[in-house]
């Protein structure tokens, strides 16, 4: 009989879960299975919401196919055919510029550089001498062996502060809602370091990559980005439908977790204890620090450099003839210069199809910690006013929201500063030499779907070669 138990009933855990059921079957390995979550419902952030005819998001509103641990999950959970992708013929976004304009992101700019020239050159986000500097690019000269650099410096050094400031800030805000200048380089975008030392240019190589590829829509690879008719939460609750019911507790917050004299792992949650032989933690790191610093200095020491931040996000319905923009696009994005509470605001009614009512559309914002914190000094509605008021001039609102759902995290978004990989290398590094513990979650090698579905087969296939 193998005992496991695993804390945290998100995507990373109930892949891992999954997995493990998977393997107990092939090796004809008894299984004792328990995930323990302290929220209501499995799934983590992935939560659809319906009213009024509207079906908002909470959580993520889509996952990418490019890498494919989840799209691989779909089809053997057989949701292939309830997947959508990105309404066609709306393929942009735009940067919001002094306060109310919206400008579209340069044509094949794909999130930190362009892959044509002509584009940025005619674009109004920059001003003559940023453009000059962009164009320059392909003249700075490599840097062989740095250290690993922040996002901010590493575009700074490759095409200039003006590109950093208004157009790879917001787009990479608006992935980890985290300032450039505290984001690594080698976690968050690996590539554009890989492109740097094998062309030489960031311009060159991603002509090349479009060349290849055929990409030509601003800022993203639209054809890439899936959703459910349904919404997110068809993935969540398809996951969990997978799990016997006897092995999920919600509403479990583990409040101890400690080796025992004998190889296993004893876990206190809610006034009950359980043992395992093995211990899966698939939760931020922050999260971990609780219950593996007591452990030692060390994990407490290697856990405190992962830092997690709040973040919110506000779903708006309206009627459309409300809303006076055009809206032809999937949504725009805020540089930190502009000094909003909103970091990116999405369309989402035109992005995916099935949001909103006829004659209706909905909007979804996103805000960062800052708000968060306003939200519990000031409350929901007077920052939905300023929400609103933030909002007005840039989509020429009248009248009041026909729907406004709010949704918060706390601690929910880890960012991955300089240095990340080493830190988490030194982490699975120490975990590997703990006997059954294994460490899994959204914060230590990815953020996206299919990164914490990757990381919880992973934790899922070690402890299968150690039975």
């Amino acid at each position: 009989m193998l005992r496991v138990i695993i804390i945290g009933a998100g995507v990373s855990g109930l892949a891992c879960a999954i997995r493990l059921q998977e393997l107990s079957k092939e090796k004809n390995i008894p299984l004792e299975l328990n995930i323990l979550d302290a929220g209501d419902k499995p799934g983590g952030t992935l939560a659809s919401v319906e009213q009024d005819g509207f079906l908002m998001e909470e959580g993520p509103d889509c996952f990418i196919t490019e890498k494919p641990a989840a799209l691989e999950l779909c089809k053997k959970l057989g949701l292939e055919g309830q997947l959508i992708k990105t309404n066609p013929g709306l393929e942009q976004s735009f940067i919001l510029l002094k306060g109310t304009k919206l400008y579209p992101i340069p044509d094949g700019f794909y999130m930190l550089a362009p892959s044509r020239l002509m584009p940025l050159m005619t674009t109004p986000l920059l001003s003559p001498m940023g453009k000059l500097r962009a164009a320059l690019e392909p003249l700075v000269k490599v840097r062989k062996d740095p250290p690993d650099e922040s996002v901010g410096d590493f575009v700074r050094r490759r095409l200039g502060r003006e590109v950093l400031d208004a157009l790879a800030q917001p787009l990479v805000g608006g992935v980890y809602n985290a300032d450039p200048d505290e984001l690594s380089v080698a976690a968050c975008v690996p590539r554009f370091r890989e492109m740097e030392l094998k062309y030489g240019s960031l311009l060159k190589a991603l002509a090349a990559r479009r060349l290849n590829t055929q990409a030509r829509v601003s800022g993203a690879r639209y054809s890439l980005f899936v959703s459910f008719k349904k919404g997110m939460q068809t993935f969540a609750q398809a996951l969990a439908s997978q799990i016997l019911p006897e092995s999920l507790w919600l509403d479990s917050l583990v409040q101890s977790l400690k080796p025992t004299g004998h190889g296993t792992w004893e876990v206190a949650a809610q006034g009950r204890t359980l043992e395992a032989d093995a211990v899966v933690l698939a939760i931020q790191p922050a999260k971990m620090r609780p219950l593996l610093g007591p452990l030692g200095p060390e994990w407490d020491k290697l856990l405190s450099t992962i830092p997690a931040h709040d973040s919110a996000t506000l779903n708006l319905g309206f009627r459309r003839k409300d809303v006076g923009h055009p809206l032809d696009g999937f949504g725009f994005v805020v540089p930190a210069r502009e000094k909003k509470l909103i970091v990116g605001c999405t369309f989402a009614s035109q992005k995916f199809e099935g949001r909103a009512p006829e004659e209706c559309v909905l909007l979804r914002v996103f805000l960062g910690a800052e708000a968060v914190k306003d939200i519990k000094s000031r409350g929901e509605s007077a920052v939905l006013e300023k929400v609103l008021g933030e909002l007005k001039p840039v989509l020429h609102l009248k009248g009041s929201p026909i729907v406004d759902h709010w949704a918060k995290y706390e601690g929910s978004m880890s960012y991955f500063r300089p240095g990340h990989l080493d830190q988490v290398a030194r982490l699975e590094r120490k975990a590997s030499e703990t006997k059954g513990l294994y460490l899994a979650g959204n914060g230590l090698r990815g953020v996206g779907i299919p990164d914490t579905i990757t990381a919880g087969q992973s934790a899922a296939e070690r402890i299968g070669q150690t039975s």
